[in-house]
């Protein structure tokens, strides 16, 4: 399993969640809470667990969505080269008649596969 990353838009949202957290925490508990949390009362105590599992919830939100859009993009893109695929055998069977027409559309396929061929090495299916 791949370390967790967050793209973007993910770090936009925990920064901001974060940065909310955070607020709340001073607001209520006070800067010196995490040095001192042995010293503090029960129910303050409870209130400094309750930000940091928030905080850890909010980072398990942000990496959810982050691996949600990377595999709707990976879908996306494998659709797209299955209708480059389509098209391609399309346009073998309609000109597989004149060897001149056949030789120039090759020498395009082959070109168009090799644009191909990248995508499919970095997709997870060839790993």
């Amino acid at each position: 399993m791949k370390s967790p990353t967050l793209d973007r838009q993910a770090a936009a949202t925990f920064f901001a969640g974060a940065l909310l957290i955070a607020i709340s925490f001073l607001t209520n508990c006070g800067h010196g809470a995490l040095l001192h949390l042995s010293t503090l009362s029960l129910d303050e105590q409870i209130g400094v667990s309750l930000h940091i599992a928030a905080l850890a919830a909010l980072f398990g939100d942000a990496e959810l969505a982050t691996r949600l859009r990377d595999r709707t993009r990976n879908k996306v893109a494998r659709a797209r080269q299955r209708e480059i695929r389509r098209l391609i055998a399309a346009i073998r069977f309609q000109l597989a008649d004149t060897p001149t027409s056949r030789l120039q559309l090759n020498e395009t396929l082959a070109l168009l596969l090799e644009e191909l061929r990248p995508a499919n090495a970095s997709s997870p299916e060839s790993g």
